[in-house]
Order: C-alpha cells, then structure tokens, then sequence
C-alpha cells in the first residue's frame, strides 16, 4: 500500500468511514495503537509551536475571518480573546462557511456565534500520544491545544500529527532507502533531510539557491542560520511552502514535512 493510501486509510478507520467489517476496523485500530507505544513520545514531541499556530481573534468578523481563512492551509482554527494564551474555541472552516451563507450573520464577530464554535480541548505536555490517540478517537475531536506547567499555551497537536508519526516510521522501516520524497493523500510530502535540492525542484515550483549547498539539510540550516536541537520543531517558509523539521539526529536534519502555504 503506497504512503497515500495509507494516510487516508487510518483517516477513514479513525473516523469509523472506513468499509472494514467492525471486528476489521478493531483489530486494525489495535495495530495502529500498538504502533503508537512502540513510539513512545509526549503532546511535547510532535505538537505544532505556539510560535507557529494560526489564530484568529474572537473579535474579527465572520467574512473577515472567513478571507484569513481560505489563504490558510488549514482546516480548523483556535479562536483567542486577544493572545494566545486565551483560546477560548476552535472554529472549522466548514463550519465558518456554512455560517457565512447566512447574511445576518456576516458581520457578526466570532465570540457571538457560540452555536458554531466548539469548545477547545486542553492536554499537558506530558500526555503520551498512545493516550491520546485513544481520547480523540473516543470523543472524536481531533485537535488539542497542549498547555506548559505553568497553564500557558505551548502548542496544538492533532490526530494528522500523529498519523503522520505513524506513517513516517513505518516508511522509514520498510521503504527502499533510495525513496526519499513520499507524498502523503493530504497532498503534503514527507521528505529525506539529503534528499538533492535538484530532486525536489523535479516536483515542485521552487528554484532554490544552490551556490553553498545541494541537499535540503544544507539549505534548511542555512536558512534557520543553525542545526535545530534533536527535540525541537523548525518552520522555514520559502517560496511558498512550508518546511516542518520533523527529526533531526546526528546535527543533521532526517525528516521534513513540506505542505503548500497559500498566498495573498
């Protein structure tokens, strides 16, 4: 089964959408648990950094939100009451949408419109993601906003995070080495830190400056102006993607997520 499917495939299993008998579906969740303490990692290790979620303010407009919205590559937003440290909803873009077919309600700021935005769910850092996975499959919010010892926001972690962790080790168990770029169903690559900078101009629209260096490990850390610790989390946008160090092992950056970041 090719990455892709296999990313969409746990998706469908998660959100019980999937055609497998339910004795089926059981006993592949249990796999896809088993996996997961194989993993052994905290909310901490695969969260998304404060520093780099996307918010939107309880003050702002519907239509308003709505325009940030679709220039995002997101699909659900933590609402705050004027910083980060006080989320006080998420709101889904579908849901954002189906809103602002009603006129009325176009120009109504997002903190009255409480039959639209869903309680937000705080964990600690230190929540396994074996629990979790088990939490956000039973109540079927797949979002978190993971909180630091002193209540402050830290980051926001979700079930694609995990599945992603999933995905990548078992690729990186099985798969030929010489595979290094691997796109996922959610149109986001999976990619080798040494994979040649040529390989990926090959696929996507990007002409990176190469003058200094030939591998995206060379160019990430040129662009972050250093090697990123083992557990930290680095964003680079450039070109109109996102880069996301996902693993870095021996100063040298193994794994990168590249998704598309949609432009004014």
């Amino acid at each position: 089964m090719e990455e892709g499917s296999l990313f969409q495939r746990m998706k469908y299993l998660l959100k019980g959408e999937d055609e497998l008998a339910e004795d089926a579906q059981k006993e592949a969740a249990g796999l896809i648990h088993n996996i997961i303490r194989y993993l052994d990692k905290d909310a901490k290790d695969i969260m998304t950094h404060r520093k780099h979620i996307v918010t939107i303010d309880s003050g702002e407009l519907l239509e308003d939100a709505l325009k940030f919205m679709l220039k995002e590559n997101f699909s659900r937003f933590p609402i705050c009451k004027g910083d980060i440290d006080e989320i006080i909803g998420i709101i889904h873009l579908r849901e954002a949408m189906s809103c602002y077919l009603d006129e009325k309600l176009r120009k109504v700021p997002l903190k009255d419109l409480t039959g639209y935005i869903r309680s937000a769910a705080f964990i600690p850092e230190t929540k396994s993601i074996d629990t979790l996975f088990k939490e956000m499959q039973a109540d079927q919010n797949h979002i978190r906003i993971v909180l630091d010892e002193y209540g402050q926001t830290s980051g926001l972690v979700t079930m694609e995070d995990i599945l992603e962790e999933i995905v990548g080790n078992i690729l990186d168990e099985h798969d030929e080495e010489d595979e290094r770029i691997r796109r996922l169903q959610n149109g986001n690559l999976l990619v080798n830190g040494m994979v040649d900078l040529e390989d990926l101009e090959d696929i996507l629209p990007i002409v990176f400056e190469k003058d200094e260096f030939e591998t995206l490990n060379g160019f990430l850390i040129q662009q972050l102006d250093r090697i990123p610790g083992e557990d930290e989390q680095c964003i680079v946008d450039y070109g109109g993607y996102r880069f996301t160090v996902l693993l870095v092992d021996n100063n040298t950056i193994q794994r990168v997520r590249i998704e598309k970041r949609w432009e004014e």
